[in-house]
């Protein structure tokens, strides 16, 4: 019998788990993960195929059938994985049957953040309020042709600012249709106005379950950074409104925009959260993402990437979440999958999928809410003769990893899926090329930071969840 000649996989990653000893193998394509020695690791991470052939006949099976090695050549694996990744998203688009719709309330906010990327709009879109007549429209006439196939909806209230009182009349005949329609509401708001209205608030259907905040570091830098229009300080006030609403039932996810200034004061903002009760509430996940500016020009010399924001909270010994981690923790169902496919990812948010729109109060759609406002980004348009879609919608849809080259050959493109597809193409000007940067090194010590917490944890039992995760849009 003639010998299957193996070479490793150009779709495997070879994870030190720096204890000296270990290296951890991870497939890109079916998610198998392996700990092996180091020695072995420094075999397959070389590509010598004749010391990998010299490997024991059982080796060679057992990394065979895990997939980390192959008897296929580099051609024909890329070709394998372009058939596999185009099914597997076939699928995926079959299966969508849950989403949601962001109402964009209006373009108008209380406050007037440099880094924000609706800034452009609101001199030529700022008259605009989204009626009650709309949220018609939307969740009522036209529901099924807007969000076709979507049997499980979440209504989300965005902006601007969603609770300007302007908003009001639209947001409580919403959540009448959230409660008819049994849909979880959530929200993106600076929590400045929510006292004003605070008996939408709470757990159960037509409610505001939870609401998404941001602080910009402590005190003294967010209230140079988050000022409202009267350039007044408002830290004060969201840290009073998130403990009323905390006390109200309402789940919150506090994300801290930083970059190198506000990133010093964190460790004094962790203190004194913990000191108001926030920090440590189990209805409360705070974690850190950094400014960036994928549609707006300012001033970015104190910007970080995720990788130096992820190295920085790591080297100040601070208890936060942060892009490396977060990314580990979208991996740890690999842990204990026993069966199923183990990667599915794509694409990477809302833009493709298009199983969530945004609507904003023109009656215009949206496949993501950063190009909100930005007319020749729209994919569709509701007014009171029905729901027409553009051809930019279709030119999204196509907006996944068989159909970018460059992903293919990316040994980790299934725990990616393209990267987020306006950063790509405000950075490389063509919409199907990734900015990838240093996401694979981020994805992989994502993933060494969670199987280590794993293992320190004692290898839990497996998990009964056996289907991969939806992933969401943005952090």
């Amino acid at each position: 019998m003639k010998k299957e000649k193996y070479k490793t996989s150009r779709y495997l990653n070879v994870i030190d788990l720096e204890d000296g000893e270990n290296a951890l193998l991870f497939n890109g394509i079916n998610g198998c993960l392996d700990e092996i020695p180091l020695e072995l690791s420094e075999i397959l991470s070389s590509g010598d195929a004749l010391r990998l052939n010299l490997l024991p006949a059982a080796n060679l099976e057992a990394l065979s059938k895990r997939g980390h090695i192959t008897t296929l050549s580099p051609e024909k694996e890329l070709d394998r994985f372009r058939e596999f990744a185009a099914a597997v998203h076939e699928k995926r688009c079959k299966k969508a049957t849950v989403g949601g719709l962001l109402l964009l309330l209006s373009y108008n906010c209380n406050l007037a953040c440099k880094y924000c990327y609706q800034q452009k709009h609101r001199p030529r879109k700022s008259k605009a309020v989204m009626t009650p007549g709309m949220v018609d429209l939307l969740l009522g006439r036209y529901a099924e042709e807007v969000l076709p196939g979507i049997k499980k909806k979440t209504l989300m209230f965005y902006g601007g600012e969603p609770f300007l009182p302007a908003h009001e009349p639209a947001i409580r005949r919403a959540l009448e249709y959230a409660k008819k329609l049994e849909m979880r509401c959530e929200s993106i708001s600076n929590t400045t106005l929510v006292d004003s209205m605070l008996d939408i608030f709470g757990e159960g259907f037509g409610k505001v379950n939870r609401i998404q905040v941001s602080l910009d570091g402590f005190r003294e830098e967010h209230d140079v950074s988050r000022v409202n229009s009267a350039g007044t300080p408002t830290f004060d006030g969201i840290i009073s409104n998130i403990k009323l609403l905390l006390a109200g039932g309402t789940s919150m996810s506090i994300r801290l925009n930083l970059d190198r200034k506000k990133l010093e004061t964190t460790p004094r903002l962790l203190e004194y959260l913990r000191a108001e009760g926030i920090a440590g509430d189990k209805k409360v996940r705070i974690y850190a993402t950094p400014i960036h500016d994928n549609l707006c020009k300012i001033d970015d010399s104190d910007f970080m990437d995720i990788k130096v924001l992820s190295e920085k909270v790591l080297k100040m010994g601070i208890d936060l979440e942060h892009p490396v981690s977060l990314r580990g923790n979208e991996l740890q169902y690999l842990f204990s999958l026993q069966k199923g496919s183990g990667l599915t990812r794509t694409t990477y948010c809302m833009q493709t999928m298009q199983n969530t729109l945004v609507a904003d109060p023109f009656g215009d759609l949206y496949a993501c809410f950063e190009e909100a406002g930005y007319d020749e980004w729209k994919v569709g348009h509701v007014d009171e003769s029905g729901v027409k879609f553009f051809p930019q919608r279709e030119i999204y849809k196509k907006r996944h990893i068989a159909n970018m080259p460059d992903c293919l050959a990316c040994s980790i493109a299934l725990t990616c899926g393209g990267q987020c597809g306006v950063m790509c193409r405000a950075k490389t000007g063509d919409l199907f090329k990734p900015d990838c940067r240093d996401m694979k090194e981020i994805m992989l010590a994502g993933l060494r930071h969670a199987y280590k917490k794993y293992k320190a944890a004692g290898k839990p039992a497996p998990s009964k969840t056996e289907e991969v995760p939806e992933n969401s849009s943005h952090d």
